[in-house]
């Protein structure tokens, strides 16, 4: 009898499975994903920040009651989630009236280690979170959003992702390996999303940064006034608002930190180190069931950044649904440190 196969792996699965989370037994509200968490854009064995978030987003709402809608996210990444373990939530209670819930979470992995030949267990702290519910509000004195930094065309009138950059392919513009390169390191977000393409956005014109040397339609513009955007909606089905939540925190972290190398010609060999350092998830609307956050409709994506020094870059990615509505956005310091300079032989 032949093996059986070997099972999915994790990146695979739908994203509901990939974000189950489990309670972990005697441990008062904390959870536990059911697979390991998989790398997207990064060449280390270190998993997609996306992950950390959603697994911070989703447990933190299953402890408050129905009805509570997150409207903001502060944190801090600690370190780097690895794609070896997976990932516990510990979420604890601050604040529970009948109108706001505080939650801190904290996002971990454990692993077991050998120290004189007995076995102990160690533990690594991600990602720490403050997370803020409210109640809807019975009405809205106002109602405005600002507007994308660019207009850009409908999602029914851009290419897919794969034809954008076949055709790079195709005309030339770009190596098999680069198109190779680009498919194994963002092979996760096609799995989960349905994407199109901005074509004036750099992303479709330089494969995501890949093609550093590609000139774009935006080398005229300073760098903090460059943008990329593409639309985006979840294949999967989602049971409930939680799942909602976590896909848009996945989602919306994607290249934030990559913005100040993809916009600038440079990529990962340029770099000593590029990830992460905090974030800042604001979401405007509410649940699904109000006529809110639905991630099952095509939503518009503009990654921007604004500052870069200090060895550090700032970068914004903002969402809107198809009405033109602001749903939410992420703010992102993360580390960008320059290689060394070799020291001349005397």
């Amino acid at each position: 009898m032949p093996p059986p196969p070997p099972p999915p792996h994790p990146s695979t699965l739908p994203f509901p499975t990939q974000l189950a989370l489990s309670p972990v037994p005697l441990q008062k509200n904390t959870y536990t994903t059911l697979h390991p968490p998989s790398r997207m854009g990064n060449p280390s064995n270190i998993a997609y920040g996306g992950y950390v978030l959603a697994v911070a987003a989703k447990a933190a709402g299953l402890t408050v009651p129905k009805g509570y809608n997150l409207y903001s996210m502060l944190g801090t990444f600690l370190g780097p989630a690895l794609t070896d373990y997976v990932l516990l939530a510990r979420v604890s209670v601050l604040r529970q009236t009948r109108t706001f819930a505080t939650r801190r979470v904290e996002v971990l992995q454990r692993w077991k280690t050998k120290e004189g030949g007995e076995e102990e267990e160690e533990e690594r702290v991600c990602l720490t979170a403050v997370a803020d519910f409210m109640v809807r509000e019975p009405a809205s004195l106002i109602e405005y959003s600002r507007a994308p930094a660019h207009t850009y065309p409908r999602w029914s009138a851009c290419p897919t992702q794969k034809a954008v950059f076949t055709a790079l392919f195709d005309d030339g513009k770009i190596s098999k390996d680069m198109l190779d390169a680009q498919a194994n390191g963002f092979s996760l977000l096609p799995v989960l999303y349905e994407q199109r393409m901005v074509p004036s956005a750099i992303f479709a014109q330089n494969l995501f940064g890949v093609a550093k040397s590609l000139p774009h339609s935006q080398d005229n513009l300073p760098p903090a006034k460059r943008t990329t955007a593409d639309w985006f909606r979840a294949k999967d089905a989602y049971a409930g608002p939680e799942d909602h939540i976590a896909s848009l925190a996945f989602i919306i972290d994607g290249a934030i930190s990559l913005g100040a190398l993809g916009f600038n010609h440079l990529w990962f060999e340029d770099v000593a180190a590029v990830s992460s350092l905090e974030f800042a998830l604001r979401v405007f609307v509410g649940g699904k069931e109000d006529g809110g956050l639905d991630m099952n409709g095509w939503h518009l994506r503009e990654i921007s950044s604004n500052v870069a020094g200090e060895g550090r870059s700032f970068g914004e990615s903002w969402v809107w649904d198809e009405s033109g509505r602001a749903v939410a956005c992420m703010s992102q310091q993360s580390i960008l440190r320059p290689r060394p300079l070799k020291k001349g032989k005397l």
